[in-house]
């Protein structure tokens, strides 16, 4: 910047309000703003939505699933066997045997599907996600159950009603058809984790009375292992050095099995998103085009000095491109900061919510991310960088002699 440059910036700096309060000028701001503000709303609120369901399915779902590779239960001795091979390893956070399968839930004239869970009640291999559950008591005890929230509210069931759950016995066969096993559940709890299909469907109960409708003694459907915070992304290692431990009989399967795609998809559908609203910032930019083709020519006798004290153009364009670059790299500040606020109020409305058979999670969460501001930056002050050099370049084809006609 030679002292020309800076001569002109100086100036431009303690008296902004000349070129600011320009009509176009105006236009120009708040285009950059209110671009830039939908921009970043819209990536900080999917990547809210992508680290709420992602913490949702973590703690809905184990990291790492132990089954039988060659029966369709767990017995005694190849689950004392699983604990204690597995008691040791520094990344698990807690190993729960389990008992679940799909059954048939009603309450009165009502029928739902329904995914049935039993776990142990004592100790440390409580069930793992009881932090979800919002209302009523977390303690499992033999003939009472902790239903999901939605799963309630559409049988009509509350804290102490019975819910009744049938599971079609289909290897048990007499006289009169198959035979259903039935149990009684006192509702003991309200399950609410965001997650809808677990919310509309999960019934928790004991491992005694999942067994009990099953007729099997001693035995559950697997064996499910929570890793520490840190391991959860290298649970597909983690898996294979499992199966090393336990050996025939038994396998792990990590937690990304269970819809692999799912994350990617997300992910892609944010950066799409992305791609999508920097469209509106290049709209923008044409308010850029027309504010410095206007102050252009508000600007064409100051021009004309110059070119007659014999500045280049390049000198000239560098001034202006000072001048302008400024008021839209402070714009893009602005924007981003409206974008986080719009996206905050987004969260605290109440006017809509996610359905969650749909987005698979009910609420809106907004995440803001060093990556995700940078990103925002980068991609408009480089839009609106290319919107200020088109008009600029018409600056080399003035004359000296034509700017001093013009009155």
């Amino acid at each position: 910047m030679n002292n020309t440059e800076k001569f002109f910036l100086s100036r431009y700096l303690k008296h902004p309000k000349r070129s600011l309060l320009r009509f176009s000028f105006v236009f120009m701001v708040l285009g950059i703003v209110l671009s830039v503000g939908i921009l970043s709303a819209g990536l900080n609120l999917f990547e809210g939505y992508e680290r709420a369901l992602k913490s949702v399915l973590l703690d809905s779902f184990a990291h790492i699933n132990v089954y039988s590779t060659g029966a369709d239960y767990i017995n005694s001795s190849e689950l004392q066997s699983a604990l204690t091979r597995l008691g040791n390893e520094p990344e698990i956070k807690s190993v729960s045997p389990v008992v679940s399968y799909s059954a048939m839930a009603y309450h009165e004239d009502k029928v739902r599907g329904a995914m049935l869970k039993g776990y142990l009640p004592d100790g440390a291999n409580r069930f793992p996600f009881e932090d979800y559950v919002r209302e009523g008591s977390t303690n499992l005890m033999n003939g009472y159950g902790i239903i999901g929230f939605y799963l309630a509210k559409e049988l009509g069931l509350g804290i102490g009603d019975t819910l009744r759950v049938v599971y079609p016995q289909l290897d048990r066969l007499s006289p009169m058809g198959l035979h259903s096993s039935e149990r009684r559940f006192i509702v003991s709890g309200l399950y609410h984790s965001g997650f809808y299909e677990f919310d509309r469907s999960i019934v928790i109960c004991t491992v005694k009375d999942a067994q009990a409708m099953l007729f099997i003694n001693n035995q559950v459907s697997h064996i499910e292992i929570r890793l520490k915070n840190k391991y959860i992304s290298a649970a597909d290692r983690i898996s294979q050095k499992y199966d090393f431990i336990l050996g025939d009989g038994l396998g792990a399967y990590p937690w990304t099995e269970i819809n692999p795609s799912l994350f990617r998809l997300i992910t892609m559908e944010k950066w799409l998103i992305f791609i999508i609203f920097s469209f509106l910032v290049l709209i923008a930019g044409i308010n850029v085009i027309s504010a410095v083709s206007a102050l252009i020519y508000d600007k064409i006798n100051e021009i004309a000095v110059l070119k007659t004290l014999g500045a280049p153009p390049k000198t000239i364009k560098r001034i202006m491109n000072y001048q302008i670059s400024l008021v839209c790299t402070l714009s893009i500040i602005v924007g981003q900061l409206f974008g986080t606020l719009l996206s905050y109020l987004i969260t605290k409305q109440s006017f809509y919510q996610l359905k969650g058979e749909v987005y698979f999670i009910d609420r809106i969460e907004i995440h803001v991310t060093p990556l995700n501001l940078f990103a925002v930056f980068l991609v408009a002050s480089l839009l609106v960088t290319l919107c200020i050099r088109i008009p600029l370049r018409q600056i080399d084809r003035l004359q000296i002699m034509d700017l001093l006609r013009k009155p």
